[in-house]
């Protein structure tokens, strides 16, 4: 009989208070730039290193787009895989984003 290999929820203490990831899952056309940038801005005014990226597969207006900010303190940029707070504004990708929530 074949095993099934369930995922396992990635389980992660915060190794700091400046070192955490966001994504927001938000729908093309919502206007929700303004607001992903204002928050990105928010945290770098604070002087916390920050990075932000945008990801839309599409310029369709209605189709899924997410953003996903890093705060480091160490200055790491890229992007993480699993995030300590989820955004979940778009219901079509909502199961989705939350696969990407880290357990705790």
């Amino acid at each position: 009989m074949a095993q099934t290999q369930t995922k396992k929820p990635v389980q992660r203490r915060l190794s700091g208070v400046n070192e955490f990831s966001i994504n927001i899952g938000t729908e093309n056309g919502s206007g929700s730039q303004t607001a992903n940038l204002t928050i990105l801005r928010a945290i770098f005014k604070m002087g916390i290193p920050v990075s932000g990226k945008n990801i839309f597969p599409s310029n369709i207006r209605g189709l899924p787009t997410w953003y996903k900010i890093r705060v480091s303190q160490s200055g790491y940029g890229g992007r993480r895989k699993e995030a300590d707070i989820v955004v979940a504004m778009n219901p079509k990708t909502f199961t989705e984003d939350q696969d990407d929530l880290v357990e705790g």
